[in-house]
């Protein structure tokens, strides 16, 4: 066990070695997100538009910018792997192939959690949202929904970052098996803005819970296959 984590913290410790030198993926996350929460402000108003709840609103742009955010990141991450032929030391290491992926999603774990507080903060600031008084309720959720992201999108930039229309397909096998994150993340978030709490929101953050179990797990067993080719 010991030895398996060190994998990780090895593998872990040399992307944000690399993403401190190069400074790549998390500012271009940085700043498509950012980017995208301006631009709603601006169409939509400070309050989100004319829904009769603003909080929906709000949770949905913030998580679609979120998402699309990600995708930039985990195709210049996984980029990286490839220029610097990352993928054929992986393959040829006698690391556990698992610990080599939950190291390579930590890594891209860290980098969202700095981007999503940086959206958060401006969730805050441009359309008003109630984020600090629901500040942990908000931050649970989050790092639920980060996790599912983090598993599927690692597992699927892995795969495609050796195709020629990886930016394109990236996202097209992505989204539709992050459908049910992207629902109970904007859910839990509205609930928590909108003040209805934990008996709205629990549901649904059980529900990231349970993705979030299956799809480390699986991701991590198949991430060894995905390697090899």
């Amino acid at each position: 066990m010991t030895r398996f984590l060190e994998v990780v913290w090895a593998v872990v410790e040399k992307d944000l070695r690399l993403e401190r030198r190069a400074k790549e993926s998390f500012v271009l996350m940085l700043v498509f997100s950012l980017l995208v929460l301006t631009l709603f402000s601006f169409a939509f108003g400070p309050e989100g538009g004319p829904s009769g709840d603003p909080g929906a609103v709000q949770a949905g742009i913030l998580w679609v910018a979120f998402l699309f955010a990600s995708v930039v990141g985990l195709s210049r991450s996984m980029g990286v792997e490839r220029e610097s032929e990352g993928f054929t030391a992986m393959r040829l290491s006698p690391a556990d192939p698992s610990a080599l992926f939950l190291g390579k999603m930590a890594s891209i774990l860290i980098l969202m959690a700095g981007m999503e507080l940086a959206g958060f903060a401006a969730l805050a600031v441009l359309y008003r949202a109630p984020v600090g008084k629901a500040a942990p309720e908000l931050a649970l959720v989050a790092a639920a929904a980060t996790v599912g992201i983090a598993a599927v999108g690692t597992l699927f930039a892995a795969m495609s970052v050796r195709t020629r229309t990886r930016e394109v397909l990236l996202p097209v096998l992505m989204f539709p098996l992050l459908v049910p994150v992207l629902i109970a993340a904007v859910r839990g978030t509205a609930a928590f803005l909108g003040g209805r709490g934990w008996a709205e929101a629990a549901d649904w953050l059980k529900l990231l819970v349970v993705y979030d179990v299956i799809f480390v797990v699986a991701s991590a067993l198949v991430f060894e296959f995905i390697i090899a080719d």
